[in-house]
């Protein structure tokens, strides 16, 4: 397994340390206070539920940002989504009487520069529509968020574009035959669905303060075998200013050729993972740790490591990340066993100019070590000379500032 080493002591230590440190030193002094996370989610329009309602809502992102690798020059360009994703969404529900209600989701991601969208599937963030009873739980079908860890676990919101949790955390790596997901672990291998089409989802009702939501769904690629394609659950424990979280999903890929010879085959990634949030309204410290897991023997493995702080100051809120990726059997371009590690930090300001309209300020980079070829920003490495292979070794540095106003 490869090491970044600072003295005698892993860099992966290092950060557990930290993240012992700083998540619950504050928990001897912590009072009961209104969550920041929780505040700042009931201010947006799509998380306003009522008995009988229909809101429109979105959200409209957009900036510039430089970016640079090493051994390449500079560019500037705009961004859509470099705080919120740049949306438009649609949230009805009804009182069927006797606590129980019926909800449905439809939310569509646009670029905010073009004004086209996100994918070719029209309202590819969510499309569902479920029943929810104060008593029974919540059941949805359709295009929905996965049971996992909450996006709150990263200070950026699991952003498609600064956030370093996305890019090192998603295992984004630069091949010769463009991007993919864990492409270093082996054929098949993937990443955390955030999204999940064909799913059916049930949520418990809270029971004090445990909760759990488990998910389970077809095949997108409508294989035979196997007839599923992501499942799995999450339960969460909250008291005063704590959330504690542990997940388990599995996912499984489209059919490949794992093995030369062999016919084409669905390949499973497990991925387990534990989070904790300590927000007491002044300050939200976050950590986690999750493991991809390719179920083929040739296989690697990747561990992440993440931290993640927010500092509300009146209008303006501060924000850092760290993710840091490890591997354990990881490949290089050419099939070699190869150590390979990665490490994203991201910084950031906004400046609230009302309750639904801010300015922003990104600045982030991530270092590959060893066979690494993680982007960011979607910003491509520099190619080895005569060849179609990225440069190993290279950082990648980006900065953005942007405005959103949601709706």
């Amino acid at each position: 397994m490869s090491r970044i080493s600072i003295g005698q002591r892993p860099l992966r230590r290092v950060l557990l340390c930290a993240v012992l440190a700083t998540t619950f030193a504050p928990a001897a002094h912590a009072q009961a206070a209104p969550s920041y996370l929780m505040t700042r989610l009931a201010q947006l329009p799509e998380y306003g539920r009522g008995a009988d309602a229909v809101r429109v809502y979105g959200t409209v992102d957009l900036g510039a940002m430089y970016a640079t690798t090493d051994h390449a020059s500079g560019r500037w360009q705009m961004q859509s989504g470099g705080n919120y994703s740049s949306k438009l969404g649609v949230y009805a529900s009804e009182n069927l009487g006797g606590g129980l209600q019926a909800e449905m989701k439809l939310e569509a991601g646009f670029n905010a520069d073009t004004g086209t969208q996100q994918a070719s599937a029209l309202f590819n963030r969510e499309s569902w529509v479920g029943l929810r009873s104060r008593t029974w739980g919540a059941v949805c079908i359709g295009n929905q968020i996965n049971a996992m860890l909450p996006l709150l676990i990263d200070p950026f919101m699991l952003v498609n574009t600064n956030s370093v949790y996305t890019w090192v955390g998603g295992g984004a790596m630069q091949t010769p035959r463009g991007a993919g997901a864990n492409t270093d672990l082996g054929p098949g291998a993937a990443t955390l669905p955030v999204r999940v089409p064909k799913s059916i989802t049930y949520a418990t009702p809270t029971l004090g303060p445990v909760a759990a939501q488990f998910i389970y769904a077809a095949n997108p690629t409508g294989a035979n075998a196997p007839k599923v394609g992501t499942r799995g659950g999450v339960a969460s424990y909250q008291h005063g200013p704590f959330y504690l979280a542990a997940s388990l999903i599995q996912t499984w890929s489209s059919p490949v050729v794992v093995e030369a010879g062999l016919p084409a085959q669905s390949v499973r990634t497990d991925i387990p993972s534990a989070g904790a949030i300590f927000d007491n309204g002044k300050v939200v410290l976050s950590t986690s740790y999750a493991r991809i897991r390719p179920k083929t023997a040739q296989a690697g493995e990747a561990e992440l490591v993440t931290l993640g702080a927010i500092l509300p100051q009146g209008r303006l809120t501060w924000r850092a990340s760290a993710v840091y990726r490890d591997t354990e059997g990881a490949r290089d371009n050419a099939g070699r066993l190869a150590p390979s590690s990665a490490l994203g930090l991201m910084l950031g300001v906004d400046y609230d100019l009302s309750r639904r309209t801010a300015l922003y300020a990104r600045a982030g980079s991530v270092r590959n070590f060893g066979a690494s070829t993680i982007v960011l920003n979607g910003v491509a490495l520099p190619l080895a000379a005569g060849s179609t292979m990225p440069q190993t070794g290279i950082e990648t540095r980006s900065f953005a500032v942007g405005m959103y106003h949601h709706f």
